[in-house]
């Protein structure tokens, strides 16, 4: 078993020497016949246990099909940069740098003018705002006026300083450094916006005016909403942002954008605020056009599933008309577009033209690159294949992609913006990583029988993408893999995990079950009310096809999920004890009705057991009952099959308890258990040592409990 956990080892240390593309920018200072491109990475450093963030550059020449890189510099580290941001012209650069000194955290604000620094303006030393947020891709921002005199950014609003009642007053007050003090709040709860999003409690919108240094925060805006996605509206004019409301409590919004918000306008003029989307909304994504005459934005209705299709919304400036660029699709028939399936838009989308739009999408099993004629209300794909294609940057009518599949690590390619009609002519920048030889993969299209079909939506499929190991001269063991959510979706992406498994000799399953992301409206909403049941046997239909195909061994079936994916695990081992052999999980819900009053998605557990929330919800005795039935708690005195429970600490979407519940009921059961629980991680456990860690577990549970190798 030693020489095979150093095989492990080697497997996950090979998988991240490739870096992953965090952003791209083609530089304003690109012209027809050379394009500047700003890169960032980040790659995992197992030694130093972190995670770390590069730059790398290029200077390209060419047209599509045909690019040459002339330049390319070398790696820089990135170290306490938040934001990075060039200017229209692209004779300046704004840097933003968060600095600790003492403990105590100092934001500075560098101008770079060529090849000097021309300013830096100590933040924290007017004392105008806390923390300055980072690009959380939630509330952050940092932007330039379109004069270049000016910088906006979302800050943590100063509060006066929280001290004790019996804390002695001073005697000998400065008044010019005298600090606002708030005396007997230092326990007063402060909200913030639960999972990844904590100390965000009260923001505010900042403009540093270049030319005095002085810092304004914008004092027109309601105190019951939070504001983030700020931008400058056209010429100037004002500011544009998101205001989510704040009353009467703040539920969890990563991955939840479904929350009460709307576009706003402060005009600075006038000092007027208007709601430029339509009221009653959840709004995101503001992008201002090149030519200042419009701008889109997505939005969907209030409530209901967390992931659910946007409507891409275009707003008039001049008239303040709004209209609808894409609408949601219920019901797409084979191989149709199933609707915008997207977190949010690149933060540059637009043509030169300011005619077209390009994003990507979540497209059933694949991310697919989108071009919409705003003016004419079309779209078109232009990404080939089933590949996945997503949409970094946009600029002067040049587009930067992310590309990957399931056997392929993430490289970066161009393409001038296609004709209508057209697909990209690609160009990878620093080649293709090769695609891993010992694995390869499939799209399968599964459809439910007819005992399984939803009394509603009934002609719904739903997909699985199957890697398999390459010439293993002997039927691989499988992990069964249903994604988390239960509204996401597997993409052929290249994903370590799955890559790694399947280098590791094992056949890796990932379901796309009903109810995913990507599929249509309806599919996604076919799923609340029937979370335990539908979800489970499309998992399990999946697992079975494919066993039944002979490509695999049935008799060492493993199951692997987080979150909802580990409610899934934990489920699937309860109901078909007989079937799998083994499991694992990561931050698993296992039972809805304690579930409700810890997380910090209350909502979600009410909508999908097809239960009405409000604010004010408190499950009665029948509701509860029925969240127990739905939950694999119910199922414990099933389970056979040895399961490992791994758990972020720091969890507030899946709070440990959870696992840690069936982690003693199996226990107390005489089913083998193993908790591993992992400090400083949340609802992903992604920090370099937990995700490293949890790997080699991962799979050295399957070998042993598949009897692939002994302890």
């Amino acid at each position: 078993m030693g020489h095979r956990v150093n095989k492990i080892v080697d497997v996950y240390r090979q998988l991240i020497r490739f870096p992953e593309p965090v952003s791209a920018c083609i530089s304003n200072l690109s012209n027809k016949n050379q394009t500047i491109l700003n890169t960032q990475w980040s790659q995992h450093d197992l030694e130093r246990k972190e995670k770390v963030k590069f730059s790398r550059d290029y200077l390209l020449s060419g047209q599509s099909g045909s690019v040459s890189v002339d330049f390319r510099s070398p790696n820089r580290e990135i170290t306490n940069e938040l934001w990075n941001e060039e200017s229209p012209s692209g004779s300046l650069r704004a840097v933003v740098k968060k600095v600790t000194k003492k403990d105590e955290d100092k934001y500075f604000i560098e101008i770079w003018e060529g090849t000097f620094k021309s300013q830096c303006i100590d933040a924290s030393a007017q004392s105008k705002h806390g923390k300055i947020y980072e690009n959380d891709e939630q509330f952050g921002s940092f932007a330039w006026s379109y004069s270049e005199k000016s910088l906006l950014y979302i800050a943590e609003k100063k509060l006066p300083k929280s001290v004790s009642y019996f804390e002695p007053e001073k005697k000998d007050k400065d008044k010019d450094k005298e600090e606002e003090i708030s005396r007997g709040t230092e326990h007063f709860y402060k909200e913030d916006w639960g999972e990844q999003l904590l100390s965000k409690h009260l923001s505010v919108i900042c403009i540093l005016d270049l030319e005095s240094g002085d810092i304004r925060v914008l004092s027109d805006v309601p105190e019951d909403l939070f504001l983030g996605q700020a931008s400058w509206a056209p010429s100037d004019s004002g500011v544009l942002f998101v205001g989510w409301d704040i009353n009467p409590y703040r539920p969890g919004l990563i991955y939840c954008p479904i929350r009460r918000s709307g576009i706003y306008y402060l005009d600075f003029k006038s000092s007027e605020l208007k709601m430029v989307s339509e009221d009653e909304r959840s709004c995101r994504s503001i992008r201002v056009s090149p030519d200042q005459s419009k701008l889109v934005y997505l939005d969907n209705e209030i409530g209901g599933p967390h992931m659910q299709s946007s409507r891409l919304m275009i707003y008039d400036w001049a008239s303040g008309e709004r209209n609808v660029v894409c609408d949601i699709v219920a019901a797409p028939a084979a191989g149709e577009f199933p609707g915008l399936h997207v977190l949010g838009l690149p933060k540059r989308c637009w043509s030169t033209d300011s005619c077209r739009l390009v994003t990507s999408t979540v497209w059933r099993s694949s991310v697919v690159g989108l071009m919409f004629d705003v003016q004419e209300k079309t779209m078109k794909t232009i990404t080939p294949g089933n590949k996945s294609f997503e949409v970094m940057d946009v600029n002067k009518d040049k587009i930067v992609f992310c590309c990957s599949s399931p056997n392929q690590p993430q490289y970066m390619a161009v393409a001038d913006l296609p004709a209508t009609g057209s697909e990209v002519n690609l160009t990878p920048i620093d080649g293709q990583p090769t695609p891993l030889t010992d694995s390869q993969y499939e799209v399968l299209t599964l459809i439910p029988t007819d005992d399984r079909t939803h009394p509603k939506y009934d002609k719904l499929d739903y997909e699985a993408i199957l890697v398999m190991p390459v010439d293993q001269g002997e039927k691989p063991p499988l992990i069964v893999f249903p994604h988390g959510g239960p509204h996401s979706v597997f993409t052929t992406s290249f994903m370590r995990y799955t890559a790694g498994f399947s280098t590791c000799g094992f056949a890796v399953l990932m379901v796309n079950y009903r109810g995913s992301f990507g599929f249509g409206e309806n599919n996604l909403r076919s799923l609340p009310g029937r979370i335990g049941d539908q979800d489970v046997k499309d998992v399990q239909a999946a697992a079975e096809s494919v066993v039944q195909s002979g490509r695999v061994d049935g008799n060492k079936v493993a199951v692997f999920g987080g979150s909802h994916g580990g409610f899934l695990t934990t489920h699937l081992i309860g109901q078909y004890p007989e079937f799998y052999k083994a499991g694992t999980c990561r931050n698993p819900v296992t039972n809805l009705t304690n579930m409700i009053g810890v997380t910090d998605i209350p909502d979600w557990v009410m909508v999908e057991c097809g239960l009405p929330f409000d604010h004010t919800v408190v499950p009665n005795a029948e509701q509860l009952s029925q969240m127990f039935n739905k939950s694999p708690i119910a199922h414990i005195d099933k389970v056979k099959a040895p399961l490992q429970i791994m758990l972020g600490l720091n969890d507030r979407r899946v709070p440990p308890k959870q696992g840690e519940q069936y982690y003693k009921a199996l226990r107390s059961r005489n089913v083998p258990a193993r908790l591993v629980t992992y400090e400083g991680n949340s609802h992903p456990i992604v920090s370099t040592e937990a995700e490293s860690d949890a790997f080699v577990n991962i799979v050295s549970w399957f070998d042993i409990h598949l009897g692939l190798f002994t302890n």
